[in-house]
């Protein structure tokens, strides 16, 4: 039994680490550098706070697109086509 629980447990420790720890910062660092704004969040700064993101609630008019928050997307977003 111990023969199978020490490389099990090892096993599961070193891919716990790569999988959890180190990919998470690989590409979370490689972001950062090709797309610094972007993987950031898009953050809105408004007296030195961030109150939002430019990506959430956006407008959008095609009929191809899901619909936007309508809590964000304007003053009065249009329902046309929705069903009850």
């Amino acid at each position: 039994m111990k023969t199978l629980l020490r490389p099990a447990v090892s096993l599961f420790v070193v891919l716990t680490a790569i999988t959890g720890i180190v990919y998470p910062l690989a590409v979370t660092g490689l972001a950062k550098i090709a797309f610094p704004e972007a993987a950031d969040g898009s953050l809105i700064v408004r007296d030195g706070k961030a109150v939002g993101s430019r990506l959430i609630g956006q407008n959008f008019t095609d009929p191809g697109y899901f619909w936007g928050r309508p809590s964000a997307t304007g003053p009065m977003p249009s329902r046309e086509g929705s069903k009850p």
